[in-house]
Protein backbone atom coordinates (compact mmCIF):
# COMPACT_ATOMS: atom_id res chain seq x y z
CA UNK A 1 0.00 0.00 0.00
CA UNK A 2 0.81 3.42 -0.66
CA UNK A 3 2.69 5.59 1.77
CA UNK A 4 0.77 8.73 3.17
CA UNK A 5 2.04 11.85 4.68
CA UNK A 6 -0.45 14.26 5.61
CA UNK A 7 0.35 17.94 6.05
CA UNK A 8 -1.73 19.57 9.44
CA UNK A 9 -2.40 22.71 10.57
CA UNK A 10 -4.52 25.53 11.52
CA UNK A 11 -6.54 27.38 9.09
CA UNK A 12 -4.38 29.81 6.78
CA UNK A 13 -1.07 28.31 7.93
CA UNK A 14 -0.17 27.30 4.02
CA UNK A 15 -0.97 23.54 4.31
CA UNK A 16 -2.29 23.72 0.39
CA UNK A 17 1.32 26.20 -0.84
CA UNK A 18 2.93 23.38 0.93
CA UNK A 19 1.86 20.32 -0.41
CA UNK A 20 1.59 22.06 -4.16
CA UNK A 21 5.07 23.02 -3.61
CA UNK A 22 6.58 19.20 -2.27
CA UNK A 23 4.53 17.56 -5.09
CA UNK A 24 6.31 20.27 -7.67
CA UNK A 25 9.72 18.75 -5.82
CA UNK A 26 9.01 15.47 -6.08
CA UNK A 27 7.64 15.25 -9.23
CA UNK A 28 10.73 16.60 -10.68
CA UNK A 29 13.23 14.17 -9.03
CA UNK A 30 11.10 11.15 -10.92
CA UNK A 31 8.55 9.94 -8.11
CA UNK A 32 4.74 10.00 -9.13
CA UNK A 33 2.87 11.05 -6.24
CA UNK A 34 -0.94 11.79 -5.21
CA UNK A 35 -2.84 14.29 -3.38
CA UNK A 36 -5.99 14.44 -1.07
CA UNK A 37 -7.53 16.99 0.44
CA UNK A 38 -9.63 16.73 3.31
CA UNK A 39 -12.82 18.99 3.01
CA UNK A 40 -14.58 18.49 6.29
CA UNK A 41 -17.33 20.98 5.59
CA UNK A 42 -18.15 18.84 2.60
CA UNK A 43 -17.29 20.39 -1.38
CA UNK A 44 -18.85 20.60 -4.98
CA UNK A 45 -17.11 18.64 -7.70
CA UNK A 46 -19.41 19.89 -10.54
CA UNK A 47 -20.67 23.23 -11.91
CA UNK A 48 -24.38 23.50 -11.87
CA UNK A 49 -26.21 22.54 -15.26
CA UNK A 50 -23.09 19.87 -16.30
CA UNK A 51 -24.30 16.49 -17.70
CA UNK A 52 -21.57 15.13 -14.73
CA UNK A 53 -23.86 16.69 -11.73
CA UNK A 54 -26.88 16.35 -13.48
CA UNK A 55 -26.10 12.33 -13.41
CA UNK A 56 -24.87 12.84 -9.69
CA UNK A 57 -28.02 14.52 -8.79
CA UNK A 58 -30.06 11.77 -10.39
CA UNK A 59 -28.65 9.03 -7.78
CA UNK A 60 -25.91 7.63 -9.57
CA UNK A 61 -23.49 5.80 -7.37
CA UNK A 62 -20.41 6.34 -9.58
CA UNK A 63 -19.69 9.37 -12.06
CA UNK A 64 -16.82 8.82 -14.22
CA UNK A 65 -15.32 12.35 -16.29
CA UNK A 66 -13.22 11.32 -18.95
CA UNK A 67 -11.12 13.43 -21.03
CA UNK A 68 -7.87 13.35 -23.22
CA UNK A 69 -5.64 13.98 -20.25
CA UNK A 70 -7.46 13.58 -16.98
CA UNK A 71 -10.62 11.37 -15.15
CA UNK A 72 -12.43 12.40 -12.33
CA UNK A 73 -14.37 9.88 -9.91
CA UNK A 74 -17.32 11.38 -8.51
CA UNK A 75 -18.46 8.24 -5.90
CA UNK A 76 -20.97 8.10 -3.32
CA UNK A 77 -20.19 6.40 0.27
CA UNK A 78 -22.46 5.65 3.30
CA UNK A 79 -19.60 7.25 5.70
CA UNK A 80 -15.83 9.24 5.30
CA UNK A 81 -13.23 7.09 3.79
CA UNK A 82 -10.17 7.43 6.40
CA UNK A 83 -6.88 7.46 4.79
CA UNK A 84 -6.02 3.95 4.67
CA UNK A 85 -9.20 3.26 2.58
CA UNK A 86 -7.80 6.14 0.25
CA UNK A 87 -4.23 4.97 0.53
CA UNK A 88 -5.75 2.11 -1.20
CA UNK A 89 -7.34 3.64 -3.71
CA UNK A 90 -3.84 5.34 -5.28
CA UNK A 91 -2.65 2.65 -8.18
CA UNK A 92 0.34 3.32 -9.73
CA UNK A 93 1.92 6.14 -7.46
CA UNK A 94 5.29 6.55 -5.02
CA UNK A 95 3.56 8.41 -2.28
CA UNK A 96 0.51 10.64 -1.27
CA UNK A 97 0.50 13.40 0.46
CA UNK A 98 -2.76 14.34 2.20
CA UNK A 99 -3.56 17.84 3.67
CA UNK A 100 -5.55 17.33 6.81
CA UNK A 101 -6.50 14.53 8.17
CA UNK A 102 -5.17 15.50 11.42
CA UNK A 103 -7.12 12.74 13.62
CA UNK A 104 -6.01 10.36 11.15
CA UNK A 105 -3.01 7.45 12.10
CA UNK A 106 0.01 8.10 10.01
CA UNK A 107 3.28 10.64 9.60
CA UNK A 108 2.48 14.16 9.90
CA UNK A 109 4.40 17.11 8.93
CA UNK A 110 2.74 20.27 11.04
CA UNK A 111 2.63 23.68 9.42
CA UNK A 112 3.10 26.56 12.08
CA UNK A 113 2.00 30.70 10.95
CA UNK A 114 2.58 33.43 13.18
CA UNK A 115 -0.38 34.62 14.02
CA UNK A 116 -2.72 31.78 12.44
CA UNK A 117 -1.68 28.84 14.42
CA UNK A 118 -3.71 28.36 18.07
CA UNK A 119 -0.80 26.35 19.74
CA UNK A 120 1.01 23.00 18.23
CA UNK A 121 -1.03 20.21 17.52
CA UNK A 122 -1.25 17.10 19.14
CA UNK A 123 -0.01 14.46 16.92
CA UNK A 124 1.97 12.56 19.50
CA UNK A 125 4.46 9.86 17.65
CA UNK A 126 2.76 10.91 14.06
CA UNK A 127 4.35 14.07 14.19
CA UNK A 128 7.82 13.83 11.89
CA UNK A 129 8.45 17.22 11.16
CA UNK A 130 7.50 20.65 11.34
CA UNK A 131 7.23 23.69 8.92
CA UNK A 132 7.40 26.98 10.74
CA UNK A 133 8.74 30.80 10.10
CA UNK A 134 10.54 30.61 13.93
CA UNK A 135 12.48 27.63 15.49
CA UNK A 136 10.15 25.31 18.11
CA UNK A 137 12.52 23.43 19.48
CA UNK A 138 12.88 19.61 20.77
CA UNK A 139 13.87 16.86 18.74
CA UNK A 140 11.76 16.98 15.47
CA UNK A 141 13.14 17.88 12.41
CA UNK A 142 12.13 21.83 11.25
CA UNK A 143 12.12 23.88 7.80
CA UNK A 144 11.41 27.22 7.10
CA UNK A 145 9.10 27.51 4.24
CA UNK A 146 11.37 28.06 1.82
CA UNK A 147 12.94 24.69 2.11
CA UNK A 148 10.51 23.06 0.51
CA UNK A 149 13.73 20.94 -1.25
CA UNK A 150 15.33 19.93 1.95
CA UNK A 151 11.97 18.99 3.37
CA UNK A 152 10.94 17.17 -0.15
CA UNK A 153 14.33 15.22 0.03
CA UNK A 154 13.56 14.31 3.67
CA UNK A 155 10.26 12.60 2.95
CA UNK A 156 11.96 10.76 -0.32
CA UNK A 157 14.33 9.46 1.57
CA UNK A 158 12.50 8.63 4.78
CA UNK A 159 9.63 6.89 3.29
CA UNK A 160 10.97 6.09 -0.98
CA UNK A 161 14.54 5.20 -0.36
CA UNK A 162 14.91 3.83 -3.48
CA UNK A 163 15.33 6.96 -6.17
CA UNK A 164 13.48 6.33 -9.54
Amino acid sequence: MVIVVAVVGHANTGKTTLVAKLISSLTAKGYRVAAVKHAAHGYEIDQKGKDSRQFFEAGAHLVLVVGPASLTVHARHDREPNLAELAGMAEGVDLMLAEGFKTQPGPKIEVLRQGFSEGRLFLGEDLIAVVSEAPVGGDIPCFRPDQVEELADFVAERFLKVRP
